[in-house]
């Protein structure tokens, strides 16, 4: 075994009895195949899949990989847009036991270079070209990339094409146990080098099956999914979700606002998911295309900050649907899945949803805070990572107990809930007072004339840190300095935590899942450009 093989096989003894009740994606597929195996769960375009059709195909793909030498416990990559094929891959893993790693579309080579070789990966899938690039080209450039690269919707024919591998005879598979490790993702948006993180299959199934009782999904939903499948939300909607609720996955190669609401409307989905800039499109598209979405029954807006009008804009547009805000991380998925119902969203508004795990926050020393005051957010739950790729990373991840480390500041409200008031690491120290930039872009998102802000501190000789906004319009509107500062004066904000300057931007730097890059902005910043 390698030092990988025994890293993965620790934490899984590790973590095995606190999920011992969690059962693993390959023998949940293999009993509803046997049961119904004519129900379509995939549907992309006009393509539509059953549970026999995904099944057989995984079994193809599984005797496939098994005879090219690719032993089960071996990692599989994946850089793939929202195709149905990615679905096979997945369920393939489960059944046979291979580690899965998936890859967001816009990773070049530095990225692969670090991330292949750091997980031991065995084989790769990518599109034969998408978008004009090509993917098996840049694999070749990546210094110790695997042997195996199965190219997808190019030559058929091909000896390492994605057909040719399901033309072979199917195996019968051999679920691996819940405990082991089920995939490897990275996070993203961070300084320094990536983290692998590591969840099992055990701790998988506890994500879908604790936030779909909450979110009451069942076999009449249709999840609209236009997250990528290369992150934690977009994976777990496309993947897991269809075969543990029986619901249907609707996959969207690509986000395009106005063609997600004739989607929406044409196949009756009932569900999305997506950051800031997602629910904010879907708003304007749907007012473009006069449809209020009537299908639409939830819309989750996390993985950035959500000002609270555009929950309550989303509420007043889509009268069938509980919009709300939502918190997680790749680590600790949905610690907070949302609002139960749309009185509850409206008038939660400004939190980040009912807490679902075991929760903390705590003071800098690390002793519990009062009801209601603000602190660093631990938590602890059956969805909860296994650990870092490098051990090396859960040292300072983890307190002694066991709780996670979120990196964000939050406070209860009203006991049950959460509302984030900034990022730990993004903090701006403005002589010598904390300040929140999450805190300053809500009030800035009250401005009619505000699309989206960002706000960052960077070094001052005078204050520690400055603090700068980023603001892009709506169409067609102006903002100003000068109508910053009236707005901030007029709704009441301290003033110590009025920008020192403000750059009017037509766009905010974002990454694949809608996550403002700050770091970017930070840089532009300190370079005092205009962006």
């Amino acid at each position: 075994m390698t030092a990988l093989d025994d890293r993965l096989a620790a934490l899984a003894r590790s973590n095995r009895s606190s999920l011992s009740g969690h059962r693993g994606l390959g023998e949940i597929a293999r009993e509803k195949t046997a049961a119904d195996p004519d129900r379509v769960i995939v549907r992309e375009g006009a393509r539509a899949l059953t549970r026999g059709e995904l099944f057989d195909g995984a079994c193809r793909l599984g005797a496939a990989l098994a005879a090219r030498g690719i032993a089960p416990g071996a990692a599989l990559a994946f850089q793939l847009p929202n195709w149905w094929e990615a679905c096979v891959i997945n369920l393939a893993a489960a059944l046979f036991g291979y580690r899965l790693v998936p890859l967001l579309t816009i990773y070049r080579q530095a990225e692969l270079g670090f991330i292949l070789p750091a997980c031991d990966v065995a084989a790769i899938f990518v599109p034969q070209a998408w978008r004009g690039f090509d993917y098996p080209g840049l694999v070749a450039r990546v210094p110790g990339a695997p042997r195996h690269v199965f190219t997808l919707r190019g030559d058929a024919s091909a000896p390492n094409s994605f057909e040719t591998l399901l033309a072979h005879a199917p195996a019968t598979p051999t679920p691996p146990p819940a405990g082991d490790a089920k995939m490897v993702l990275f996070t993203s948006g961070s300084t320094g080098r990536p983290k692998g993180v590591i969840h099992s299959h055990a701790t998988v199934d506890a994500l879908i099956r604790r936030t779909a009782e909450f979110w009451r999904t069942g076999q009449g939903d249709g999840l609209y999914i236009p997250s990528p499948i290369g992150h934690i939300g977009g994976s777990i909607y496309a993947f897991e979700f269809p075969w543990i609720t029986d619901c249907t996955a609707i996959l969207a190669e690509t986000w395009d606002a106005d063609a997600a609401v004739r989607a929406i409307d044409e196949t009756g989905a009932t569900f999305m998911a997506g950051a800031t800039p997602f629910l904010a499109g879907l708003l304007s598209a749907a007012q473009r295309a006069g449809t209020r979405l009537p299908s639409l029954r939830r819309y989750i807006c996390g993985g950035a900050s959500v000002p609270p009008e555009l929950v309550l804009r989303g509420l007043e547009h889509f009268p069938n649907a509980v919009v709300s805000r939502a918190y997680g991380s790749t680590e600790v998925p949905l610690v907070c899945p949302g609002a139960r119902d749309r009185a509850e969203a409206e008038r939660r508004a400004d939190t980040d949803g009912e807490i679902s795990v075991e929760l903390r926050i705590v003071d800098d020393a690390g002793q519990p805070v009062a009801e209601g005051e603000a602190g660093e957010i631990l938590v602890r739950g059956p969805q909860m990572l296994l650990g870092y790729l490098d051990p090396a990373d859960d040292a300072s991840a983890f307190t002694e107990d066991g709780f996670f480390r979120m990196g964000d500041l939050g406070r209860r409200v009203a006991g049950r809930y959460l509302e984030i008031t900034g990022r730990k690491k993004d903090i701006i120290i403005r002589k010598g007072e904390n300040i929140s930039p999450l805190e300053i872009e809500n009030a800035l998102a009250r401005h009619p004339a505000v699309r989206q802000s960002a706000v960052v501190g960077v070094p001052d000789p005078e204050r520690g840190e400055m603090v700068v906004a980023f603001v892009l319009p709506v169409d067609g509107a102006d903002f100003a300095f000068a109508d910053m500062r009236a707005h901030l004066e007029g709704i009441g904000l301290a003033r110590q935590k009025f920008p020192e300057r403000l750059h009017v931007v037509s766009s905010l730097p974002v990454n694949s899942i809608g996550k403002v890059q700050k770091n970017e902005l930070k840089a532009l910043a300190a370079e005092g450009t205009r962006a």
